[in-house]
């Protein structure tokens, strides 16, 4: 490890659609933890390619804001999918200090999560129904890429396939690997961020209620060009609202509430579908359960029970 350069200490590596985001805003907004403000650097992430990663001077200028805080935090989900080049990429560039979170979510409820994402983010045509989604989509157990030359989106299944990616975190990072479930952080918030900074050995106490707001909700909206004007807003002012997050949430409160579009399950996802993908995961989620079941500091979520 480069001792002249403040790099990450702190790693939140998955997955898409569980939470990444709010995690990594809530750990930044504590004094001892200092964010990227990018939160999703994918800065190591050619190593998973098996291309060359730029350089350490680099790497410290995303955290130009660091005033000797005891974590420096990088968020990239698709650092669970890197496999050993990553990982000793990771072992090699930041030494053996580094703590790595994994947030996991139902994988048929973030495979749903990650394809209304891709309609709101105009990523797929928005008849493109769920069922057609998943028959475009890589088999589950294909495998995630090695070569950085095919579309993210057809990776939809294959990244709920944790089992096929946690052994090689678990062997080489041991009780520096914190394993957290989507359930929890949603549904009690406080508890799961406490636990977190036990973990971290960091005080909880600095956290107010109000603190722990949604971030990166997936919505459907009503007026499509306006919704276009606010990604690209989002996208190209990034690090001004990593800044300013209070100021960030309330425009995006307003903003909800006028072009939110408020309705039930979508015409584009079919009861079909949602069983589908409850059979395509029954064997992977059988095998994840097999993985942590005699993991201590880990609590089941009802889908692996």
């Amino acid at each position: 490890m480069n001792q002249k350069y403040h790099l990450p200490n702190l790693l939140i590596g998955g997955v898409h659609k569980a939470g990444t985001t709010s995690l990594h805003t809530y750990l930044s907004m504590h004094p001892d933890v200092c964010g990227s403000l990018i939160k999703e650097l994918a800065f190591l992430l050619p190593a998973r390619y098996h291309q060359e990663v730029p350089d350490d001077e680099t790497y410290n200028s995303h955290f130009k804001n660091y005033k000797g805080e005891k974590y420096i935090l990088e968020t990239t989900p698709s650092y669970l999918y890197g496999g050993l080049p990553l990982i000793e990429t990771i072992e090699n560039r930041l030494g053996d200090n580094v703590r790595v979170v994994m947030i996991l979510r139902e994988p048929a409820d973030r495979f749903v999560s990650f394809y209304r994402h891709c309609l709101t983010k105009l990523e797929i045509p928005a008849d493109t129904t769920l069922e057609k989604f998943i028959s475009t989509s890589a088999p589950v157990d294909a495998g995630v890429r090695t070569t950085d030359e095919s579309d993210h989106i057809n990776e939809g299944l294959v990244e709920g396939n944790y089992a096929a990616y946690l052994p090689l975190w678990m062997e080489h990072f041991g009780d520096r690997l914190l394993i957290v479930f989507f359930d929890e952080l949603s549904k009690d918030t406080p508890g799961t961020m406490k636990r977190i900074c036990k973990w971290l050995n960091i005080d909880f106490s600095v956290y107010k209620p109000g603190d722990f707001t949604i971030e990166n909700r997936t919505v459907d909206y009503r007026l499509g060009f306006i919704h276009r004007f606010a990604l690209w807003v989002n996208h190209h002012t990034e690090t001004f609202w990593r800044k300013n997050i209070k100021l960030k949430r309330a425009l995006r409160s307003v903003y909800y509430g006028f072009n939110e579009k408020k309705k039930g399950q979508s015409e584009l996802i079919s009861d079909k579908a949602l069983k589908d993908l409850e059979a395509i995961y029954k064997q992977p989620n059988l095998r994840l359960k097999e993985l942590l079941k005699d993991q201590p500091n880990i609590n089941l979520p009802y889908w692996l029970q």
